[in-house]
């Protein structure tokens, strides 16, 4: 049982401390403050090269030599002084231990000797970092305990206090840190050594009872449970840790997904901006500010807490995601400015098309009208006036109340109903509540021209036109029924006016609005229908 608890205590150092190295470079390179000073890494590397040796050899005189790095180490850590000579007087142990080792040297009783020497300057060491009580009364109680443990164990050479003098090194680096540098422990250490912990000693555990009698596929089988349990413990201890100890809402997946899903319901930069902003704080817990470009930046925390490593690459994420979200959100404005700029022209154009031929057929009517009806030809004329003088006063809106563009529908429709007397019917309809509600100007219409164009025109018998506006949930329904032939072709029901309708509906709404064409055959209609956010 002693072998196996040692061999996970140093394997565990040896990982530990390399994993901290890395780490310490990482947050080095990102500028950490109290991450600057020299004995840092120094700590890291010698007591990772410490558990290395523990794991190598059982040589005492070597592993004291080693072990004289720490009195030094452990004064500068906590701050001490005399750290020159604790270290020179440590440096002379060791050289004394490994030419003794290399048989340079002689000595009557060695291990007396040396072992003394080197609980001298590690008390020496112990001592003076305890005057300056750093990291209050739990660091005090550390070093008691390890003035007290080392030198009885060098005396007694009894196994467990010996491995509790060698695994000094990993006991100092947890409990230091928790005392003095809480948020450190826990973004350094506490997450991942517990990860770590737990593979260890489950695959330990495992290879020390597993039958020597097993042949392979039955130990495959037996494993199955280690390979499914370990890394669900570890999801759960993982958890725990980030809603307990490190105060995050959201696993850095839930995180970065939350963030994408929600961020892509914005409708504009401006509502992309506001969800991003509370987001981040909802993640974080501190105050953010957005640059142009969707760069984040972090206002120190209220509570003090710093951003840790697996914070601070969440936030690289994040800020990553937001900035193309923006630049995404910004092409999509200027493509939309682009296709309603080119909508507005070619309204422009269709209205100078469509007007000077609706101008001839009208006056050609009312022309004929004149010897047989001039009452009837005085109404159209006034109805034409109607029209040209909506067109003119509304050239230049683009969005007009529903009831204007009733009015104007209806004085067009009454021309068009002079022009092809029964054979056009007409019916509309449409509550009062919405006729306040704003639409794009001569959409409607367009619709209206299209079902007599491929309806009336193109029939020799009567002919109805419906048009309709309901309210269905958040949208403004319009539609236009007809039961004509209908259009010959999905050429013809793709035309200039409806394929130009669509890019200003897209220009002004994006995809929240919507027009379709379609026939029913058995019924005998078409139905073009707009769909318009309230």
């Amino acid at each position: 049982m002693y072998r196996t608890v040692s061999l996970l205590v140093y394997t565990f150092g040896l990982a530990a401390f390399l994993g901290l190295f890395v780490l310490w470079l990482r947050q080095f390179r990102l500028g950490r403050p109290e991450l600057r000073e020299w004995h840092y890494p120094a700590i890291f590397l010698s007591s990772a090269a410490w558990f290395a040796l523990n794991l190598l050899t059982l040589e005492y005189f070597v592993l004291l030599a080693a072990a004289c790095v720490f009195p030094p180490l452990l004064a500068r850590l906590f701050g001490a002084r005399g750290v020159l000579w604790i270290g020179l007087g440590s440096a002379g142990v060791a050289a004394a231990s490994l030419l003794y080792q290399a048989g340079g040297l002689a000595l009557q009783n060695p291990r007396r000797d040396l072992s003394a020497a080197y609980c001298l300057f590690f008390v020496l060491g112990c001592v003076s970092a305890a005057r300056r009580a750093a990291g209050g009364r739990l660091n005090l109680l550390l070093l008691l305990g390890a003035m007290v443990v080392v030198p009885v164990a060098m005396v007694t050479f009894e196994d467990w206090l010996s491995l509790a003098m060698r695994s000094l090194p990993l006991t100092i680096l947890v409990i230091d840190s928790y005392a003095r540098r809480r948020f450190l422990f826990l973004d350094l250490f506490a997450k991942w050594g517990s990860y770590f912990a737990v593979a260890l000693t489950a695959l330990t555990m495992w290879f020390r009872l597993l039958p020597e009698s097993l042949n392979p596929i039955q130990s495959a089988v037996l494993f199955l449970p280690v390979v499914w349990g370990v890394p669900r413990l570890c999801r759960t201890i993982g958890m725990v840790l980030d809603r307990r100890l490190l105060g995050r809402p959201f696993t850095s997946t839930e995180a970065q997904r939350i963030f994408l899903e929600t961020l892509q319901t914005a409708a504009d930069e401006a509502e992309l901006r506001k969800l991003a902003a509370a987001l981040l704080e909802k993640i974080f817990h501190t105050p953010v500010s957005l640059s142009e470009e969707g760069r984040i930046t972090m206002a120190p925390s209220p509570q003090g807490r710093p951003l840790f490593s697996e914070d601070m690459a969440l936030l690289e994420n994040l800020d990553g995601t937001l900035r193309f979200l923006v630049e995404n959100r910004r092409l999509e404005a200027r493509r939309s400015d682009l296709m309603l700029a080119a909508s507005r022209s070619e309204l422009k154009a269709l209205r100078a098309q469509v007007d000077p031929h609706f101008l001839f057929n009208a006056l050609n009517t009312v022309a004929g009208l004149i010897p047989s009806n001039p009452a009837l030809a005085e109404s159209t004329v006034e109805k034409l006036a109607e029209v040209f003088r909506y067109a003119l006063r509304r050239s230049e809106d683009e969005i007009v109340p529903l009831s204007e563009e009733m009015d104007f529908i209806r004085a067009w429709l009454d021309i068009q109903q002079v022009r092809f007397g029964e054979r056009l019917a007409v019916s509309i309809e449409a509550s009062s509540e919405l006729l306040e509600r704003r639409i794009p100007a001569m959409m409607l219409q367009t619709l209206v021209e299209n079902a007599v164009k491929h309806a009336v025109a193109r029939s020799t018998k009567a002919c109805r036109v419906t048009i309709r506006a309901a309210a269905t949930g958040s949208a403004l329904r319009l539609t236009v029924t007809d039961d004509g032939p209908g259009p010959t072709g999905m050429e013809e029901s793709q035309g200039h006016g409806l394929r130009n309708a669509r890019q200003r509906l897209a220009g002004y709404y994006g995809d929240r609005a919507s027009l379709t064409l379609t026939r029913d055959d058995r019924a005998g209609e078409t139905v073009a229908t707009l769909e318009i956010p309230l």
